[in-house]
């Protein structure tokens, strides 16, 4: 049977071995954080550069759309037909 010790002098040793990975861990979870943030940063650019996208193509539709109308208009004044 295991005396307090016996388990004392376990319980340091993996506490000894288990410090390095601790260590690890506390720079993996910095490391995470950073990156989080930086994920939150270029979520908001890629939801701006959507939102300006969206508005550029919708105002590009709306050009063509007149200019369309415009053009079919003076073909048929002009009496072109394709």
């Amino acid at each position: 049977m295991l005396t307090k010790s016996d388990l004392s002098q376990i319980g340091n040793v993996i506490d000894e071995k288990l410090d390095p990975i601790k260590k690890d861990l506390k720079t993996v979870q910095g490391g995470l954080q950073t990156v989080q943030k930086d994920l939150k940063y270029l979520k908001k650019k890629v939801n701006r550069i959507d939102k300006t996208v969206s508005l550029t193509v919708k105002n590009y539709d709306e050009g063509d759309v007149r200019l369309e109308r415009r053009v079919r208009k003076v073909e048929q004044h002009i009496g072109l037909t394709f």
